[in-house]
């Protein structure tokens, strides 16, 4: 990707683009995440690596976390 499109992209999410990214199923098991971005030129569908085991690991043990802050 260009680094004019990075910056472009970095500009228009400063904060992160999370809210945006959407599952995409291809069907016979392979599937992708990817987000649009949208400039007066062009719509790009910008693929994201996530890794859906590790976040929810993650989100499990901030649970847990929380559980215990709360257990007398």
């Amino acid at each position: 990707m260009k680094r004019e499109v990075v910056h472009l992209i970095h500009e228009k999410y400063p904060f992160g683009y999370d809210d945006e990214i959407k599952f995409y199923n291809l069907g016979a098991g392979k599937s992708f995440y990817a987000f649009n971005f949208i400039t007066e030129e062009y719509n790009y569908l910008v693929k994201v690596d996530m890794n859906v085991d590790f976040l929810e690991a993650e989100i499990g043990f901030e649970e847990a976390k929380d559980e215990e802050a709360y257990s007398y």
